[in-house]
């Protein structure tokens, strides 16, 4: 499949992604760190809280210069440039095409959730 993130990562570069078995396990422990982020029931120190958030941030790299092939130095860029939400989202757009998700069905499921976002910012 073919895939361009220029909108999430500022590169304009269209990667022809096979979803294969190593790539799949990959996006499969970044959305695992990201769940584990969100939330847990065991208390856990500030000092270990601050490791698993760069660890995650490590996986997320790896996972974007992988499927999207970028260069280290593209990386490097992306890192100075782009805003760790909308780096968040972009690894959640490349695991969603991943899952056979198009682009239609992404940008539709954005616009709901930026309304969804808005209503509930204007009923407060």
């Amino acid at each position: 499949m073919k895939i361009n993130a220029k909108n999430y990562f500022k590169i304009n570069k269209t990667a022809n992604v096979t979803p294969t078995n190593n790539i799949i396990r990959l996006a499969t422990k970044v959305q695992i760190g990201m769940l584990e982020s969100q939330g847990t029931e065991k208390e856990i120190t500030e000092l270990d809280a601050m490791k698993n958030g760069l660890e995650l941030q490590d996986d997320m790299a790896d996972f974007v210069q992988r499927v999207m092939g970028y260069t280290d130095q593209q990386m490097e860029t992306i890192n100075d440039t782009v805003s760790i939400e909308r780096f968040g989202e972009g690894v959640g757009y490349l695991i969603m095409r991943l899952n056979g998700i198009s682009d239609a069905d992404i940008k539709l499921s954005e616009q709901k959730q930026r309304k969804a976002i808005k209503d509930a910012k204007s009923s407060k």
